[in-house]
């Protein structure tokens, strides 16, 4: 049993990170630029002051970084040390989770996309509100803002500065609170029995709101799985209320950013500060539950918090293999590159941290060459607020391009797909269990990345199509639901219908293409 709670806690937690490292490494990256290229008064300008006008800013700027509620830390220590409103900077904490433009298109092919919209709209109402508060109730006093520091030289070494800054922060106090988010994320949800929020969560029952608060709270949740969660949520007729506390408590906030905030500001302030954003959402929760809810018919059980409880059964024997495949599982396009930014950024900080503590590379780079006369239009320099913003942009458009990176055309995600449908009825019928719910799980998130390959390369949501891959969804949940309760007859009964369900989802995005004979590979 112990064994086991162990290889639980360790594949969750590992699963995590995985899933947290390209929005930490826009964080990291982001406080870098946000440090070396616009600097103190640069940040302070972007984010205009006190006041709402600084409140807007922030969930603005908020909405397109792709950050999530742990990458979001850095970028908040940057602001605090450019002496930018506390307000302001606990809006921005609020809002930079939620929205990105990798999860907000998501987001949209998830429901009735009022829902999303409704949703975001309500994130910008609790930043603003929780901001606000804070700057009427607490009142801060404005102590003297800070000067900026020697900016770096133009060229080379301003870009080698900000590597060298985001290096330097992941090495710094912002880790130990990283950690602090995943590794509470994953106790709780490795010492939950497998399943046991499967009933949980009911459109009709009145306290789902209040037990996803308590649930999502103190969880990590990144932007994108946060999104996937709502998705089956909206696809299972699960609370609406429930869902939005998920959206705007589980993606927003967690243990790391709620220490974190706590060591800044103050236990007694910060805790007043997290019961009032807690209160504000479930009143908003509970508004909502009637008039955004449009499902159909509500399912017995879900599988939308299977993440957060354990993979494996009470007493079942772990091999270590096995649960490193399950961590290794959760690497896919973009995690490859950013694991290997954040391992090259915290080997460097920590050569910086050993041989050079007193920043004489800092100092190096700030040290401007001695002034070249040119004529030529490229060689005039920049300056540094002008690439920052620049730099802030190029996240935006890194976004943007791993959007279609991540979600690739209909043809491509179907071309995938009929290597994990041969993989996944194959071990149905050969009677391996492990190996089909795996591959079903697989084949499940290339339904979901098919729909939104198509949005955002059409610009509309095919009804017609939609319905097809929700039904190939559910033939799917069938087919799962059979090899967890052990039922192998009925699991092979169910391939027949799965695989009508694909061939009808295939034919409505891929109309003419050939489709094979059932159980062939493509």
């Amino acid at each position: 049993m112990l064994e086991t709670s162990f290889w639980a806690v360790f594949v969750r937690t590992g699963q995590l990170a995985v899933e947290a490292s390209t929005t930490l490494l826009c964080g990291f990256v982001a406080a870098g630029v946000m440090r070396r290229m616009l600097g103190a008064s640069g940040l302070r300008q972007l984010f205009g002051g006190t006041g709402w006008k600084g409140l807007v800013r922030a969930w603005a700027v908020g909405t397109v970084l792709p950050v999530c509620a742990l990458g979001v830390i850095p970028i908040a220590r940057e602001l605090r040390r450019a002496g930018v409103p506390t307000g302001t900077i606990l809006a921005f904490v609020l809002a930079a989770p939620h929205i990105n433009p990798l999860s907000l298109l998501y987001g949209l092919t998830l429901s009735e996309p009022v829902v999303i919209i409704t949703f975001a709209l309500g994130s910008l109402v609790i930043a603003l509100a929780a901001g606000a508060t804070w700057e009427w109730v607490f009142s801060p006093t404005a102590g003297p803002l800070p000067a900026d520091e020697p900016a770096p030289a133009p060229g080379f070494k301003r870009l080698a500065a900000v590597v060298t800054a985001a290096a330097r922060e992941t090495v710094g106090p912002t880790t130990p609170y990283v950690l602090l988010g995943l590794g509470f994320t994953g106790l709780m949800a490795g010492l939950l029995p497998l399943g046991c929020l499967g009933r949980t969560m009911r459109h009709d029952d009145p306290i789902s709101p209040l037990l996803m608060a308590a649930l999502a709270l103190p969880a990590y949740s990144g932007s994108l799985p946060g999104m996937m969660r709502l998705g089956l949520m909206f696809e299972h007729g699960n609370s609406v209320g429930a869902a939005f506390i998920l959206f705007e408590l589980g993606i927003g906030l967690n243990v790391g950013t709620i220490a974190w905030l706590t060591g800044w500001l103050g236990r007694g302030r910060i805790l007043a500060w997290v019961g009032f954003v807690t209160v504000l959402s479930l009143g908003l929760a509970y508004a909502a539950e009637g008039p955004l809810y449009f499902a159909h018919e509500e399912a017995s059980h879900t599988h939308a918090f299977d993440d957060w409880t354990s993979p494996y059964p009470a007493g079942f024997s772990v091999h270590p293999a096995e649960a490193l495949g399950k961590v290794a599982e959760k690497i896919e396009i973009l995690e490859p590159v950013s694991l290997a930014g954040l391992g090259f950024l915290f080997s460097l900080g920590l050569a910086l941290r050993s041989f050079d503590p007193s920043g004489r590379l800092d100092a190096w780079l700030a040290k401007a060459p001695p002034p070249v006369k040119s004529t030529k239009f490229w060689d005039r320099p920049l300056p540094g607020p002008v690439l920052g913003a620049a730099g802030l942009a190029g996240l935006v458009v890194f976004s943007v391009a791993a959007l279609y990176v991540y979600y690739p055309a209909p043809k491509e995600a179907f071309d995938e797909m009929v290597r994990v449908k041969a993989d996944a009825l194959t071990s149905v019928n050969a009677g391996n269990r492990e190996e089909a719910i795996r591959q079903i799980e697989r084949w499940d998130l290339l339904t979901r990345k098919v729909q939104v390959g198509a949005v955002i390369r059409t610009g509309r949501l095919d009804a017609a199509a939609a319905a097809t891959a929700d039904d190939l969804r559910e033939r799917l949940e069938e087919l799962r639901d059979a090899l967890l309760a052990g039922n192998g007859a009925e699991a092979k009964e169910l391939v027949r219908k799965v695989e009508a369900a694909y061939r009808h989802c295939r034919e409505t995005y891929l109309p003419g293409a050939p489709t094979p004979a059932a159980g062939a590979k493509e």
